[in-house]
């Protein structure tokens, strides 16, 4: 896939300065679109738009194919007379902080929720067509996935293997039964997937009148505790009880010195074979519902994938198990064509890894924050980029580019070495030795390079520092919560953009 020489901005919806508590699909979601084509870019870039999981992560859900409720918007629903306006009387609005809360917006969004299901049930034409033709298309997953999220609530947990076992095994008449006990429930719980599904499309066609396409993110992995390994047990790696027997994770790289251990089930591939890899298939069928393109996180897990004992506490106790990248690629590509995909090939890359993303041509990703160190043969350094990758200053995992440079000179004033000659590197390449104008020398470095598709991290664009990065790996608190300020975006922000991406040919 050859993408047109363009830049775009990354900025998840729960970090949009609207919305109670987190950001949503609302009127700030919009504002920042027309931001984005005043600015002259052509991508918004989001993290994964799944049920936010364990850590108020995007990448641990419960389920694959649904979507985060927490993102549909009040105000929206007023205008669709679902909810009166007295119902966020006293709810902040927009973000008076840099950090959101996710417990507040929970508690809040599925009270008002409920009350939109309510006032839906109260007349139901308005909005029953269109309900029943969303729950027939995605009927595929849609049932299952309310039906495991009736039953988290209904057990007190998702650790589905504490369910009974009638239900861990889906004897059909145990399931019948819970489903008509639960089908309130799990009614509820599709209306809230077809109301987020109602306002994204929406904000998807406004984007795309405005000449802006969407990314979005596919994780490798899914959560063990996921409508989709308790729907599709025979997929996954599991032991008799259902608990995995292997779980996921990475060796040691310059995210993670020791490691990063998961935990999520890993896939029997020789199923997925066998199935002609059809809940692939699925999968990338409804994320290109979504999304434009789609960035496909771990890359390498198509070629190989760390696998750790479930049992092991350190991700240094697995290792490499080969995974059929071509089977699985040459099958999507039978029913998608050419293939709206980004590789993100980072980490412990082989050589391999790049042949399997090269024979689908498919762009990889370049990170500028990595150029600098080690000599010439680093891939990524700007001046080397090749015209079919997608060029970041740094991705959701990273600090800030700003956070990056005060930490690189710390280090070097500390008297490492290797922070040093990094730090020599940097001014050089970049021209400057002024830290307020690191990122934006960085910025600039990036939107010149070959590179057809640079992306840009918000707070980068921003030069905002450390504290505002969005996730540190292998921690656990604090992480995903950053939102932008009202205040924060502007009109000469704006044509800051818009001018460097004349000047870069990127318009």
């Amino acid at each position: 896939m050859e993408l047109p020489r363009r830049s775009g901005i990354l900025l998840h919806i729960t970090s949009l300065p609207g919305g109670p508590f987190t950001g949503d699909l609302g009127p700030s979601a919009y504002a920042f679109a027309d931001f984005l084509a005043e600015a002259g870019q052509a991508w918004w870039q989001t993290l994964p738009l799944n049920p936010i999981g364990q850590g108020s992560s995007p990448y641990s859900s419960i389920a694959s194919f649904a979507t985060e409720p927490l993102m549909v918007s009040p105000e929206l629903l007023i205008e669709d007379g679902l909810l009166d306006a007295e119902s966020l009387d006293g709810v902040p609005r927009a973000s008076t902080d840099c950090k959101g809360s996710f417990a507040a917006s929970r508690l809040l969004r599925a009270r008002l929720l409920r009350r939109a299901y309510e006032a839906f049930l109260k007349r139901p034409a308005s909005f029953s067509p269109a309900l029943a033709d969303f729950r027939a298309r995605e009927q595929a997953w849609l049932e299952d996935y309310c039906l495991f999220a009736a039953f988290c609530d209904h057990f007190g947990t998702c650790n589905w293997t504490h369910w009974p076992d009638e239900i861990v095994k889906h004897e059909k008449s145990a399931l019948a039964a819970a489903a008509a006990e639960l089908e309130q429930e799990t009614n509820y719980l599709a209306f809230q997937q077809f109301l987020f599904d109602r306002q994204w499309q929406a904000l998807k066609s406004y984007c795309h009148e405005r000449g802006l396409g969407m990314i979005g993110d596919i994780p490798m992995f899914v959560s063990h505790e996921s409508a989709d390994v308790w729907a599709h047990q025979q997929a996954f790696l599991l032991e008799d009880n259902g608990l995995p027997e292997f779980v996921a994770g990475a060796p040691p790289d310059a995210f993670a010195a020791q490691g990063q251990r998961w935990g999520n089930a890993l896939y029997d591939w020789a199923y997925h074979e066998q199935t002609g890899f059809r809940w692939w298939n699925e999968r990338l069928t409804r994320q290109l519902e979504l999304f434009d393109v789609l960035r496909l996180d771990h890359f390498i897990g198509f070629k190989r994938y760390w696998r750790i004992p479930r049992t092991a506490e350190s991700a240094m106790d697995g290792c490499w198990i080969p995974a059929p990248g071509e089977a699985l690629f040459d099958e999507l590509a039978k029913v998608h064509g050419e293939l709206p995909l980004i590789a993100e090939d980072l980490g412990s890359v082989t050589q391999e890894v790049w042949d399997l993303r090269d024979r689908y041509q498919l762009p990889g990703m370049k990170v500028l924050q990595f150029g600098f160190d080690g000599g010439d043969d680093n891939v990524h350094r700007p001046d080397t980029y090749p015209t079919r990758s997608v060029a970041y200053t740094g991705t959701h995992d990273s600090d800030t580019t700003l956070g990056w440079y005060k930490a690189l000179k710390h280090r070097a004033h500390e008297g490492d070495p290797n922070a040093e000659a990094e730090l020599r590197n940097v001014h050089e390449r970049l021209g400057t030795w002024d830290e307020a104008e690191i990122a934006a020398a960085a910025i600039r470095a990036l939107s010149m390079s070959p590179a057809n598709t640079v992306i840009l991290p918000l707070q980068d664009v921003l030069n905002l520092d450390g504290s505002h990065r969005m996730n540190t790996p292998g921690t656990s608190r604090d992480n995903w919560t950053w939102r932008l300020k009202e205040s924060e975006i502007s009109a000469a922000v704006a044509g800051r953009l818009r001018e460097l991406a004349e000047a870069s040919d990127r318009r």
